[in-house]
Order: structure tokens, then C-alpha cells, then sequence
């Protein structure tokens, strides 16, 4: 279910991915003139359930965040 990442594994894609959706608010801001910043919010909370809400339902179930 959360492919065995361990928590700072999910924290570390998180925190990459969230680099990425701010370069692209940038590039749709400045390149395309296109605002975005409505989506920001929805995204990034999505992008955090994504990556923590596996690990918290196999740390609740199991004991261990990585399932193991």
C-alpha cells in the first residue's frame, strides 16, 4: 500500500513535489500569464494525502508506518 517508503522517504517526494507544483505556478505565471494560485491550496493538499494518508492508515493499523 505505501510501497514500503519509509515516513521521511514520503516526506522527502513530498517536499520535492511541492518544489515542482511552485515551478509551475512560476512558469504558468510569468510564461504562460496564466494564475493559478486558486489550484495551489487544493493541490498541495492533495499531494499531502497522497503521500502521508497511506502511511498514517498502516501506522494505525500495523504499528509501523512502512508496513512492515
Amino acid at each position: 500500500m505505501n510501497g514500503d517508503r519509509t515516513l521521511l522517504m514520503n516526506a522527502g517526494a513530498f517536499a520535492c513535489v511541492v518544489a515542482m507544483l511552485g515551478i509551475a505556478n512560476l512558469v504558468c505565471r510569468f510564461v504562460l500569464h496564466t494564475d493559478v494560485v486558486f489550484l495551489m491550496p487544493w493541490l498541495v493538499a492533495a499531494t499531502g494525502l497522497y503521500f502521508f494518508l497511506p502511511a498514517l492508515m498502516l501506522w494505525l493499523i500495523t504499528g509501523r508506518p512502512s508496513g512492515s
